[in-house]
């Protein structure tokens, strides 16, 4: 095989440290698998002495099969994630089996039961838990210290304490989740260092893919097995460094090279030639991430000649989001007749919670596609769910038990239904209906006021939620929605909610705003529930579909997910403020990393991109992303 004179070098560096900085469609994956051969080759390194480190299983497997077909069998390499290297080692040492890693839906249990203990309420929803998570992984990956840490769920005297009880309830049930992985092995070299010796001699020379997303525990971790050999051969970009939300520094490239320019045989390598995109995407994304200023400089140039008659790179900009997704449809029906497979084609977003609509446009057309993301379900988000009770409750009071997008069930007892639906809604807004009340078995009108008499501010709140079922009962879905939205108050009693609990209101309206726009392509309430119905069925099959790993079609990802992907054609959706960069992202280096994940984005695309902009989106108004400027599109 014919290599760059970059790729080259990286191949051939033996001993010391090298740092090699790959950019997008550079060959990385082709000079590790290359680099492993030379070293078990030509200088007689026993295969058993390498270890290659990913961060994905999936990586992991892939980086072995690439090396097994070129060597024409298994070798007695090495390769596995981060978590798989260092939950052997406690195996080794602790004894540990599959049996003492924390389930998602323990993990989910006990943070839900330790939030509890600080007083946060029962109605913890798992966006907040989920968040909650993210901040206690973010902790242990920075090494456990919590005196510097601001936490922004909660004050940092709960949030203290909810670490505490955390830890607790994992010690108690000899449970570890991913993160003590790190944490266990970091102690366990601190207090036995002959442990640490012995596993410095098993793995002699470490090579290691996407170090731009390598955490500081990880990094400490690593450069300490590495030693005294430094045999350690790192390659990332930290342009492509995106995973901030998991404890990623790419500040760690340049710490890696300070500490380990002086040591003998160290290089800093540059993959500087894109065999991937386009000589318009290479110059687009070039002037994109050249505005980052906490970056290695390198030059970046395509060895690509297009073979299209038109610039590859496409900015559009609409006067309202169904026009975007229509465009989005009717290009990929184009490009598929003219001979480009679905599979070579991708849809890429930045929150899983954007392409809803597109689904179901596909859906409709009966073009494959495939999701990497979870993408959620908004009708069975607690939002939806509080929605859909409104209008079934309304409907169970005027008699009618078909009104609603699921309807009520006609198996059930009236009285039992009437009761699931109340305590749905009970207290959303606020309505001051006290437990007592709402434990009892038989609720309605009757008893709630019976049991609030003498309470004016609760039987006006009554009275006036009994007047509102009686108007939404007599509404289409849409105007049934917009009146739970504004009438009964729901929207206010959502800002409320999510202000007490540091929760995303955007992405809260977002959602409300999606559920009112679906209920307007609807005027009866029959013709709603067989779309939702028929949507869900859609996700749950994709879901199954990509667990089995069959999956086909137009790929649907987010810019996370999109990265070490590539595609003949790319169409970037919601290039708007506020989704590019996230609305979230507020300082500099926030903005970087957004910027990052755009460039991520662009990059994936090998011959035709395509960069969507609508100027509302279900009434709100949006600007064109500062990115689209940057690009100079």
């Amino acid at each position: 095989m014919r290599f760059n004179d970059a790729q080259q070098r990286a191949v051939k560096h033996f001993d010391g440290p090298c740092m090699v900085l790959a950019g997008p469609g550079s060959g990385k994956t082709t000079v590790i698998v290359n680099r492993i051969k030379y070293l078990t080759e030509e200088r007689q390194v026993p295969p058993e002495k390498i270890l290659v480190i990913t961060f994905t299983k999936v990586a992991a497997e892939e980086m072995r099969e690439r090396f097994r077909i070129l060597m024409g069998g298994e070798q007695g390499v090495s390769f596995g994630t981060f978590h798989s290297l260092f939950f052997r080692i406690l195996r080794y040492a602790y004894r540990y089996d599959a049996s003492n890693i924390l389930t998602e839906e323990e993990r989910y249990r006990f943070l839900r039961d330790a939030a509890k203990s600080v007083g946060l309420g029962d109605e913890l929803e798992n966006e907040y838990l989920a968040s909650l998570s993210n901040e206690i992984s973010c902790v242990k990956n920075s090494g456990g210290e919590l005196k510097s840490y601001k936490p922004g769920l909660t004050d940092k005297e709960s949030f203290v304490k909810i670490i505490a009880e955390f830890e607790r309830r994992l010690r108690s049930e000899e449970k570890i989740d991913f993160d003590d992985m790190l944490l266990l092995t970091h102690r366990l070299f601190e207090t036995r260092p002959e442990i640490l010796d012995f596993w410095r001699e098993v793995y002699e020379y470490i090579l290691i893919d996407e170090f731009q997303d390598i955490c500081p525990l990880q990094y400490d971790l690593i450069t300490q097995l590495a030693a005294p050999h430094n045999n350690i051969f790192i390659v990332g970009d930290d342009d492509q460094s995106i995973y901030s939300f998991r404890g990623a520094v790419p500040e760690l490239m340049v710490r890696f090279e300070k500490e380990y320019k002086k040591i003998p045989g160290y290089e800093t390598l540059i993959l500087g030639v894109n065999y991937r995109c386009s000589s318009d995407i290479v110059e687009c994304s070039s002037k994109l991430i050249s505005r980052n200023k906490k970056r290695f400089k390198k030059e970046l140039r395509s060895e690509k000649t297009s073979f299209l008659n038109t610039a590859t790179v496409r900015f559009r900009s609409f006067p309202e989001y169904k026009k975007e997704i229509s465009y989005v449809l009717n290009m990929i029906e184009d490009l598929n007749a003219k001979g480009i497979d679905y599979t070579e084609i991708a849809v890429l977003f930045r929150t899983n919670s954007q392409p809803g609509a597109l689904v179901s446009l596909l859906k409709t057309k009966n073009i494959p596609f495939s999701v990497r993301d979870n993408i959620p379900n908004i009708y069975e988000h607690w939002i939806a769910k509080n929605i859909f009770a409104y209008i079934e409750l309304a409907g169970l009071e005027a008699g009618n038990r078909t009104v609603g997008p699921f309807g009520s069930d006609s198996t059930c007892d009236h009285s039992t239904e009437w009761r699931r639906l109340f305590l749905t809604i009970a207290n959303r807004p606020v309505r001051y209906i006290s437990r007592e009340t709402m434990r009892k078995e038989k609720l309605d009108f009757s008893v709630l006021f019976q049991e609030n008499r003498g309470k004016t501010y609760v039987t006006e709140r009554l009275t006036k939620l009994k007047y509102d079922l009686g108007m939404i009962s007599k509404l289409n879905p849409m105007a049934a929605v917009k009146y739970i939205r504004k009438a009964v108050g729901y929207d206010e009693f959502l800002k409320k909610y999510a202000s007490e609990r540091g929760l995303d209101i955007d992405g809260l309206m977002g959602i409300l705003d999606e559920i009112e726009a679906s209920s307007a392509e609807f005027d009866k309430y029959e013709a709603w529930k067989e779309h939702i119905r028929e949507y869900t069925e859609v996700l749950k099959q994709k879901s199954k579909d990509r667990n089995k790993e069959k999956e086909s079609g137009v790929s649907l990802l987010t810019f996370h997910s999109a990265k070490g992907t590539e595609y003949d054609t790319v169409f970037i959706i919601d290039a708007s403020e506020n989704y590019a960069p996230y609305w979230q992202a507020g300082t500099s280096s926030e903005i970087e990393e957004e910027r990052r994940m755009f460039y991520v984005a662009l990059t994936r695309a090998k011959n035709r991109l395509f960069i969507l902009h609508s100027d509302e989106r279900y009434g709100k108004r949006y600007e064109v992303s500062r990115f689209v400027k940057e690009a100079g599109l």
